[in-house]
């Protein structure tokens, strides 16, 4: 009955993206710090601001989905991921790359909270077992497909500027939608 509905593949829409998105960033890291001339140490010294702001924003968002509820905040999620893209395609300088990976920790910190309430509210607990193990599958496949499409864009000579306008393009689709 779920993948009859259109709302779970617009859903799904926004889910993906932060495992896609994020999964390509860790692990073509070193072609973007090689891009964006940030020294070989950048990136890793941001992943401290992506794990601080990730932690933090899922303590926040437990008490935000409380008041206003996961259908209410699923639209904001993907915001800062939005943000991080421009980031990373505007800005060269080594200070970016905490900006950019810290708005990834925020999307990731919603992302961990909204993934698993979001579906309790529109289609109730009693199959929620079944959903959460389809969309956790349509995870790990987004995860691969993240790191195949960076690879494969990498390799056809794309800048991470255009990668990143690419992954924006579809932030902003998935938002509208």
């Amino acid at each position: 009955e779920v993948l009859k509905d259109y709302r779970f593949y617009i859903i799904c829409l926004n889910m993906l993206a932060m495992p896609w998105i994020a999964t390509g960033t860790f692990v073509y890291q070193s072609f973007i710090s090689t891009s964006k001339n940030w020294g070989p140490y950048i990136i890793a010294q941001s992943f401290m601001i992506y794990s601080i702001l990730s932690v933090v924003t899922l303590f926040f968002s437990g008490f935000l989905i409380d008041k206003f509820s996961s259908r209410k905040l699923l639209i904001y999620m993907n915001i800062p991921l939005l943000f991080s893209a421009f980031v990373l395609f505007y800005f060269s300088s080594s200070i970016s790359s905490f900006v950019f990976l810290g708005l990834i920790g925020i999307s990731n910190g919603l992302a961990n909270v909204l993934g698993s309430s979001t579906w309790a509210e529109i289609y109730g607990v009693k199959f929620i077992g079944s959903i959460k193990a389809l969309t956790s599958g349509l995870m790990v496949f987004s995860t691969a497909f993240g790191t195949a499409l960076f690879g494969i864009l990498i390799d056809k000579g794309f800048l991470i500027e255009q990668i990143a306008l690419i992954s924006a393009l579809y932030i902003l689709i998935s938002i509208i939608l």
